[in-house]
């Protein structure tokens, strides 16, 4: 007899797929809470990420905005257009606090705080019982920081037009076209006992040899054109906008520190661009309306008595030979010798300079009552000049032992420690060679020609500082610039909550 196994399949299986409904059913809401924290935190995670991105770029901009000396208004602007144009966020609500209102910058000047609110819509989460709408908010803090000593040169010129002086001129022997923002020539080394700063974007090569800078040789940031292979220059630091010809060219004002180039660098603002031109509300203890028209200076050196000149405006001055004394005060020059065309010519004599500031202008009809016209240059970058070579505007080229000049010394001045001040619209170089290795000699005080050129025939040591917009160190023997009232350090923009 055979006997068959009795089952209860299929009472079993229904019993089961029972069991499965029910716990399918109690742990549906838990499931889709796993896929909504999945699917939903991750598109949130990914909206605040770029939300964050969006709040750094605002303040960074923001506060570059301020170190170019913008107002808060136009800071609060770039930042809410950075997050609502630039970053296509037009639902976000941005909110610009100059200084910050929170954390540890709060009230600090030259920080800018950003937050940014957005809305994040859920998808999944609704589902079980999480708002459709759910706001967050991010916050970013940036500010500008010190990262360089304080500077002695500053090269404001980020493209500078073709300019070359005349081979005429006794210090420079044959044609010379700038072919740099800085530039280095001779035979020996410039050291600087500060931080040296160009703007000019032009290449060649950064600290490491690779490519910098907008523009091929022989346009360079910064050069060295060596008569000895000696022949570099040296400072505590040094920062270019674009590259420089050759990287051993550069080394740190301590021989044992390593080299301090730094390249691709942002630019730095103007030092002096809140410098008043000379009025007399400006500064009515130095500066007087005497107009003394022009004077040349041409006296039988130890004979004569020495000529005494004095502050107010002139046409031109010019300086051959004699004994010279230039009285505490400002000089203000409007014009041009008509048979030199040069401004400002000292080419000998014994001349003593001390206390004075020498304004240059390329305008004859300045007045000294309203500033006018230079007081409405500003930041505006002058037409480049034509083809050919530019007469200077400057020439102090007397080689005379003891002849020195020093700047204004009067500190309730804004003028104070300055020697050379040419209109920010005039681009016309000037030429400084007064070497303070002569015994009882020197040149020293703070030259300032925004869009001019200067030359500096060096030899010694120097109290000076320059912020012009290109330059040229000539040196045939060591020479230092040490100044003692240093300009602003460079500084940069930086994250920092």
């Amino acid at each position: 007899m055979t006997y068959r196994k009795r089952t209860t399949h299929g009472i079993g299986t229904r019993h089961r797929r029972g069991k499965i409904l029910t716990m399918f059913t109690l742990l549906l809401p838990a499931v889709l809470g796993v896929l909504g924290l999945v699917f939903d935190g991750g598109l949130l995670f990914n909206n605040y990420r770029h939300t964050q991105h969006a709040a750094d770029a605002a303040a960074t901009a923001a506060a570059m905005e301020l170190m170019n000396a913008a107002g808060p208004a136009q800071a609060t602007a770039t930042a809410e257009s950075f997050v609502h144009t630039k970053h296509a966020m037009g639902d976000a609500v941005v909110t610009v606090s100059i200084p910050p209102s929170t954390g540890k910058f709060a009230g600090r000047d030259g920080y800018v705080e950003v937050t940014v609110t957005r809305n994040h819509r859920s998808y999944l989460m609704t589902i079980v019982g999480s708002p459709l709408d759910n706001e967050y908010n991010v916050r970013a803090v940036t500010g500008w920081e010190e990262s360089t000593a304080d500077s002695a040169i500053v090269i404001l010129d980020p493209s500078p037009a073709p300019i070359t002086t005349p081979a005429a001129l006794p210090v420079l022997p044959s044609p010379n076209t700038s072919l740099a923002g800085l530039e280095i020539e001779g035979a020996g080394e410039v050291s600087v006992d500060g931080a040296v700063l160009a703007n000019t974007t032009w290449g060649d090569v950064d600290q490491e040899g690779d490519i910098a800078g907008v523009a091929a040789p022989p346009s360079y940031g910064m050069m060295c054109m060596p008569a000895l292979p000696l022949t570099k220059l040296r400072a505590r630091d040094i920062r270019v906008a674009g590259g420089v010809d050759a990287p051993s060219n550069y080394g740190h004002y301590d021989p044992a520190q390593p080299s301090p180039l730094r390249c691709n660098c942002l630019p730095t603002p103007d030092p002096l661009a809140a410098l008043p031109v000379p009025t007399l509300a400006a500064d009515a203890s130095n500066v007087l309306a005497t107009n003394h028209g022009g004077v040349r200076v041409a006296n039988v050196p130890i004979i004569s008595p020495p000529e005494i000149l004095s502050p107010g405006v002139y046409d031109w001055i010019e300086i051959v030979s004699g004994t010279i004394v230039f009285q505490p005060g400002v000089y203000v020059i409007r014009g041009v010798n008509p048979d030199t065309q040069i401004a400002l010519d000292i080419n000998g004599g014994q001349v003593t300079a001390e206390g004075v500031m020498f304004y240059i202008t390329n305008t004859t009809t300045y007045d000294v009552a309203n500033g006018m016209p230079d007081a409405g240059d500003g930041e505006t970058e002058p037409a480049a000049p034509g083809e050919g070579t530019i007469q200077p505007s400057v020439v102090i080229a007397d080689l005379l032992a003891g002849s020195s000049f020093s700047p204004l010394n009067d500190s309730s001045s804004p003028f104070d420690g300055m020697v050379l001040f040419q209109r920010r619209q005039d681009r016309r170089p000037m030429v400084i060679a007064q070497p303070s290795a002569i015994p009882g000699g020197g040149f020293s005080g703070r030259t300032y020609a925004k869009w001019g050129h200067v030359t500096l025939v060096a030899s010694g040591q120097y109290d000076a500082t320059f912020a012009t917009g290109t330059m040229r160190v000539v040196t045939a023997l060591a020479s230092e610039i040490t100044p003692s009232s240093p300009l602003p350090p460079a500084t940069d923009v930086v994250l920092v909550e």
